[in-house]
């Protein structure tokens, strides 16, 4: 039988370095800094104060200083410090200045001006760092920026505290060094390891609390002990178990307070668990749990461990005895359950049963849903069954029942599996089935229960997914019982079975047997929808038209019909007979839309595409997306058919298709000529900031320099149209910056002489004919290189059109005639667009 996992510690050790609260919260304090308001406190030590005037002779300075002085003695504070501040301005080469600063920064802390006194306190430490007084005043500038930062963390403001805490750590670290008395150079190092706990270093935190257990005396070490815990502690997070186990080791010899103790030993107890020391564990868990100091949380990790350890050692009766003797005592909750079903597994060991369920059903009521409760549900069952329970079905079924969609194989599943199997055949919870099957000796059976047995033993395997196990069982029926009524059913599940497990020959073999041996059941049909399905899997696109052709002929009601046509397009497809594939496909569609739309429709598409049927095509894309607007059509696909529509002059239907190719959101993944069709084709629609758009996403795809010059001829076109006519000249005299000669430079003249036509046309319209014949004169200048320079079929005829247009415009009809009778003698095939 399987034993339960024995190894937690490691989740005490985490446990314990979650505590702290009571020992490590009373720790010793440094200086009080005040402020106004009250906010988070250093640690309130004060360091000795400076140490007095040496002795001097007696003279003006000297008495002025001891004038200040008396005031300070008295405590007159705001008066000792106007008394010292006149000596430092009578004698500022004093002898005393060093200290007459210092304790006019002493004045105005005890008067709770802590940004004055701190003025002082840095004159003291930059100025004279090596005076007596130093130390004291960097250890009080520590603990004020110390105090700042708690205020700033305590607020929420973490990363405005971390420059606090570092100037902490400086002025922390100068008192130490300076300082020549023990107890302010220990408050100093205590304090910095304070600072370094809030900026997270733990190097350097426990380089200083090195420092300071380095004092091995109480006496003369204040922080020794807490010292001690939290370097202790810090090891422990760091995995460091010797240094940890001797600073845990140490407190609990040496100190007097038990709170410490309880903490210490505690933790002491856990690592000896952890390093299979089961005594030593057990001796330290003891000493913490008969403190009274120790809380009522650490009292119940102790009791754990003494549990935990005495397990290891097989002390089954001191598990129990301890147990039964600190039942008021309740580890916490996470560790809890693994406790109790130590408990219940010392009963078990001990054959005390009865008290082992007791346990279990504790653990399975106050912990459901834990990995815990279901291996006390196990070995509950167990113990049932060595008391030979009259409802040991019963328990089985339900153990099964509970745990079998989350625990799957386990082994205590398996163990469990003998009883009542075919309550879970008819329940229709066929993975439980089956697995109880399995272990079922079908020949203990009565022999005309052995059929059905081994027959519903495969189909539950088979449904449960366990398919080689499935093809066994319906092989061993087939073999074991010929010519029973279930044979026809038999065969086509193994062929099913073979087929999920992958066995493609030998399913094709079992359905094909089928066809022939039964072609009048109800598995013949499912043989040759089967049979479709292979043929489809194995490419054999001729097999596949063949089966599905047969399923409809022979099972024309079949509620397989849409997949059978499909299946006969897609087969057809596969050899390329697409006249024969489109309507099957549309077929399947007709019959079951919902599982079809999208597969056949996809394969609509690359029908009539591979018969480059512009029509169809069109139908099919706009049938598809109409039945499902977010579908996706191939851009392929799509810039072809756009591409296609263009060349035949159907903008609009070329705009459509092209718009479906682009992705507008991030024009940049749409192939550059989409955008260019697309800008063509929307400026022959009309839409004008559609096609200067579109020219503009073709354009920021860096085109070599003629393409360049056709799209901006299109976006110039665009703008022409919408009547932005700066913009349309800017545009045509960008194109033309670069194209200095051939048909690209002359479209671009044509453009700017239509632009300059068109503003003629603004300005006539609106009185100003004068202005208006500027620019039709200006518009014949364009045309003049076009219409007599160049020579080209499509863009010559045209220019001296225009050119014979604005010459009318101008008046000047006899030169008019003239360029209309050239054009007539040159290009007497030409027809002006439009």
């Amino acid at each position: 039988m399987p034993t339960p996992s024995s190894t937690f510690i490691r989740s005490l050790a985490l446990a314990t370095l979650a505590l702290g609260g009571g020992v490590l919260a009373q720790a010793p304090k440094a200086i009080p800094v005040e402020d106004d308001p009250p906010i988070p406190k250093a640690i309130p030590v004060r360091p000795p104060p400076a140490p007095p005037a040496a002795p001097r002779t007696k003279g003006p300075e000297d008495d002025l200083f001891d004038f200040a002085s008396l005031s300070y003695e008295r405590q007159e504070w705001g008066l000792a410090a106007q008394n010292y501040a006149k000596y430092l301005q009578t004698y500022p080469a004093g002898k005393q200045v060093a200290l007459a600063l210092f304790r006019i920064g002493e004045c105005y802390m005890q008067q709770r001006q802590l940004k004055q006194a701190a003025s002082y306190y840095e004159e003291v430490v930059n100025r004279y760092p090596s005076s007596e007084g130093a130390p004291s005043a960097a250890y009080r500038l520590g603990a004020m920026a110390f105090n700042q930062a708690m205020n700033e963390a305590a607020n929420g403001n973490k990363q405005a505290a971390i420059p606090g805490f570092e100037t902490a750590a400086k002025y922390f670290n100068f008192s130490e060094a300076r300082t020549t008395i023990p107890e302010a150079k220990l408050a100093a190092q205590y304090n910095k390891s304070r600072v370094y706990e809030q900026l997270g270093d733990t190097k350097k935190q426990i380089e200083a609390l090195n420092a300071i257990v380095a004092v091995n005396d109480k006496t003369k070490n204040p922080y020794l002990e807490t010292a001690l815990l939290t370097l202790g502690s810090l090891q422990l997070a760091s995995d460091k178990k010797g240094e940890s186990l001797k600073a845990f080791e140490q407190l609990v010899k040496s100190s007097t307070d038990n709170a410490v103790v309880s903490d210490a030993a505690l933790r002491a107890g856990v690592l000896y668990a952890e390093m299979n020391k089961p005594d030593e564990a057990v001796a330290m868990f003891q000493k913490a749990l008969g403190l009274a100091e120790t809380s009522e949380a650490n009292r119940g990790i102790a009791l754990v461990g003494i549990i935990q350890a005495l397990n290891a050692k097989e002390d089954y009766d001191g598990v129990i005895d301890f147990y039964n003797r600190n039942a008021e005592v309740l580890p916490p909750g996470n560790v809890r359950p693994r406790m109790l079903l130590l408990v219940g597994h010392a009963y078990r060991q001990r054959k005390s049963y009865a008290r082992a369920v007791e346990v279990y059903l504790i653990i399975e009521q106050y912990h459901k849903d834990t990995d815990e409760a279901f291996e006390a549900g196990y070995w509950k069952l167990y113990c049932f069954y060595l008391l030979n329970d009259k409802d040991l079905g019963e328990f089985a079924n339900g153990f099964i029942t509970r745990y079998t969609p989350t625990k799957g194989d386990h082994q205590f599943l398996s163990l469990a599996r003998l009883i009542r199997a075919d309550h879970f055949f008819n329940k229709g919870d066929f993975n439980q089935a089956s697995l109880s099957y399995t272990d079922l000796k079908v020949e203990k059976l009565p022999e005309k229960l052995r059929p059905g047995t081994v027959f519903n033993m495969g189909w539950a395997q088979a449904e449960a997914g366990r398919h080689q196990e499935a093809v066994s069982s319906f092989t061993r029926f087939l073999n074991d019982y010929p010519g029973h009524e279930f044979t026809a059913k038999a065969l086509a599940r193994r062929g099913l079975a073979n087929k999920d497990a992958r066995d493609l020959p030998k399913a094709k073999a079992d359905f094909e047997q089928v066809t022939r041996d039964f072609p009048q059941s109800d598995a013949c049909e499912m043989a040759w929808l089967q049979l479709g399905f292979i043929a489809m899997e194995t490419k054999d696109a001729k097999g596949t038209v063949t089966a599905f052709e047969t399923l409809l002929k022979k099972f024309p009601q079949s509620k397989a019909a849409a997949q059978a046509h499909y299946g006969i397009g897609r087969g057809n497809f596969d050899q390329k007979l697409y006249d024969k594939a489109i309507p099957a496909l549309r077929r399947s569609i007709e019959l079951d839309g919902s599982l079809y739309m999208e597969k056949a429709s996809q394969l609509l598409m690359l029908c009539d595409y591979a018969r480059r049927n512009v029509a169809d095509l069109s139908k099919t894309i706009d049938t598809y997306l109409g039945a499902k607007p977010e579908g996706i059509v191939p851009v392929e696909i799509l810039t072809w058919l756009g591409g296609r529509h263009y060349n035949d002059q159907d903008f609009k239907k070329a705009a459509r298709y092209l718009e479906l190719a682009c992705t507008p959101e991030t024009p940049e993944n749409t192939q550059p000529v989409v955008w260019l069709y697309l800008s063509m084709a929307q400026m022959h629609n009309g839409n004008w900031d559609q096609g200067v758009q579109a020219a503009n996403n073709y354009l920021n795809t860096n085109p070599d320099p003629a393409s360049k010059a056709r799209a901006l001829i299109t976006k110039g076109r665009a703008q022409l149209g919408k009547g932005a006519f700066a913009d349309a000249d800017a545009t045509a005299k960008e194109a033309l910056a670069f194209v200095k000669d051939g048909k690209l430079q002359a479209e671009l003249l044509i453009l700017e002489g239509d632009i300059y036509v068109a503003e003629g046309d603004k300005l006539a319209a609106e009185g100003q004919q004068d202005a208006a014949r500027a620019k039709w004169q200006a518009a014949g200048g364009k045309y003049a290189v076009p219409s007599q320079v160049f020579e080209d079929e499509e863009v010559t005829p045209e220019a001296l059109h225009k050119a014979a247009i604005v010459l009318d415009k101008q008046g000047n009809t006899a030169q008019a005639e003239k360029l209309r009778a050239q054009l007539l003698q040159r290009y007497p095939k030409w027809k002006a667009r439009g």
